[in-house]
């Protein structure tokens, strides 16, 4: 079937925090949840991250969300990020979610989608995809 989204879920889940708040709060992992995705060249990616944090203070300090995030896909074929967008997180769990466009020349086959936070301690999380070819009609 032409167009089918195929994710592969094989360990997509880097660093992140849990949602505990105060002095009970820990750092643990965080991964990316898809949504209704069409991953193909000219496609779109619906994702969900919670906690993309600045500083992860699990010792009783106050978590604070990230000011400098990037979404990107690396096809395995370049090896070369594409950014796909800076997002803001919001709420309460630092989240980012939403939907974003994938360019029309991104090669098919194999690829690492990516949400990091690029400043403090940083958090992120990464997950294997793969890009379809598109449906010729």
């Amino acid at each position: 079937m032409t167009g089918m989204v195929v994710v592969l879920l094989a360990g997509g889940v880097l660093s992140g925090c849990g949602a505990q708040d105060g002095a009970a709060a820990s750092c643990a992992g965080t991964s990316i949840d898809l949504g209704d995705s069409d991953l193909r060249p000219g496609g779109t990616v619906d994702l969900h991250v919670d906690w993309l944090y600045r500083d992860c203070e699990d010792t009783g300090g106050t978590f604070r969300a990230s000011d400098d995030v990037t979404v990107t896909i690396t096809p395995a074929s370049t090896g070369a990020p594409v950014p796909l967008g800076r997002p803001t997180p919001t709420g309460e769990q630092f989240t980012v979610a939403g939907r974003f466009d994938l360019p029309d020349d991104l090669p098919v086959g194999d690829a690492v989608l990516d949400v990091s936070s690029h400043d403090g301690e940083g958090s992120g999380a990464s997950l294997p995809v793969t890009i379809s070819a598109v449906d010729a009609g």
